[in-house]
């Protein structure tokens, strides 16, 4: 396949799938700017391993596990960096429209503060689950047991809903 064509079929995927990238940079990162890293990151990430994805699963499986892989990693870096996104917190920052959160809704930021506490693989699992993947596509996203992903998404929204109260 030629570089442009290559380029072309990315694009597409890219632009497809834009709003799974943007979730879960958003439940990985408190500030546009490192949103807008994040974003980044992911879509380098994308276009490096593109070639090399053969369509043993759905464009959607390969573009979260790049997406949570990249977004874990980028926030086991960014603690070292904390005095830096605190820093961003308070100045503004520019962002591109469309990182802009779509819902502002209070239900909707208090159910992102929540997610935000969850562990790293937590975090994951339920973005997954609200995104309405299957307990088998969360499995082969996580690569863990899809009695493990039944049985995680149980207590993370006991977790999440003690969470939402003490937040109300």
């Amino acid at each position: 396949m030629t570089k442009d064509k290559l380029s072309e079929q990315f694009l597409r995927v890219f632009e497809d799938n834009t709003g799974i990238i943007i979730k879960i940079a958003r439940a990985f990162t408190r500030t546009s700017h490192d949103r807008e890293d994040l974003i980044n990151d992911i879509a380098l990430e994308l276009w490096k391993s593109f070639e090399r994805f053969k369509g043993d699963s759905k464009i959607s499986t390969w573009i979260y596990r790049v997406a949570i892989n990249i977004s874990m990693n980028y926030k086991r870096n960014k603690k070292k960096d904390s005095l830096f996104s605190f820093l961003y917190d308070f100045k503004k920052v520019d962002s591109l429209p469309w990182l802009i959160e779509q819902d502002n809704s209070s239900e909707s930021e208090i159910l992102y503060n929540c997610i935000d506490e969850l562990n790293e693989i937590n975090k994951a699992i339920i973005l997954l689950y609200l995104d309405g993947n299957s307990h088998d596509e969360i499995s082969e996203i996580m690569g863990i047991s899809k009695t493990n992903v039944g049985t995680r998404i149980g207590r993370i929204k006991e977790q999440i809903r003690n969470l939402a109260i003490t937040k109300i």
